[in-house]
């Protein structure tokens, strides 16, 4: 039987203070660099600082959407990563080392993302999700994956719609537009799979809504129901559409 090799608790202590600092760090260069231009068009939320733990979904078309995320909700959050991301060794040094971080397999069925997704909840965090479990870099969005949907209604935790620009230019302030928080009616029972799709494709048009506005759209085009929307045409792999799917 192999020992596992047990960590060094002094450069254990290290390492997180240097996540502190690379934390502040990353977050004021956001700031400083793409000068985020945040707008509030609901009621219920007005502030970053939100004053109920919320499940906060948002479109995913930049690989900086999840680090703008959290700079701008910056108390008090989680957020969902792809576990697969959370092994990958280029950044498994800083992720496992993030206490904000909850690992999620895209590729297989898990259950225990949602557990320690309630625990934060529970805690008072609010929990960071990107429904589309990937980036989509083509102006539409990808089917809304139901996890949130379900952990909203069974925890009852409202859930709050943004849509990010997703334009990061030195120079150019990215817009990001904060909608209403809005609850999942809470029900015993397990919810049936339609329910869930039905309340998925509802926020789905939500954030598209909001995605549009922060783009400056006037008149925005009409986000075909995520079965009816085409599949993301990759440069150099037309014809391999489903390659990349979960």
């Amino acid at each position: 039987m192999i020992e596992k090799k047990k960590k060094n608790p002094l450069f254990e202590l290290f390492m997180r203070f240097v996540m502190v600092v690379v934390i502040y760090t990353v977050r004021v260069y956001l700031f400083v660099a793409y000068r985020p231009k945040i707008e509030y068009v609901g009621e219920t939320v007005k502030s970053p600082r939100l004053k109920t733990p919320s499940i906060i979904i948002a479109n995913h078309t930049s690989m900086l959407d999840p680090l703008m995320m959290l700079a701008i909700f910056f108390y008090k959050k989680s957020i969902v990563v792809a576990k697969d991301q959370v092994e990958d060794p280029h950044f498994s040094w800083a992720l496992t080392r993030v206490k904000c971080v909850i690992p999620c397999d895209r590729f297989n069925l898990d259950t225990e993302w949602a557990l320690l997704a309630k625990r934060e909840l529970e805690k008072g965090n609010s929990v960071i999700i990107f429904p589309e479990g990937k980036c989509r870099y083509d102006g539409l969005l990808n089917e809304f994956k139901t996890g949130f949907a379900f952990l909203a209604r069974s925890t009852g935790a409202p859930v709050l719609s943004v849509g990010l620009e997703g334009v990061y230019k030195i120079g150019h302030r990215t817009r990001v537009i904060v909608g209403e928080s809005e609850k999942i009616e809470r029900v015993k029972g397990i919810p049936s799979s339609q329910h869930l799709a039905e309340r998925s494709e509802y926020f789905r048009q939500k954030v598209w809504a909001l995605k549009q506005k922060a783009l400056g759209v006037a008149e925005p085009p009409a986000l075909p129901v995520a079965a009816e929307t085409p599949a993301e045409q990759i440069p150099g792999q037309a014809g391999n559409d489903d390659r990349g799917n979960t």
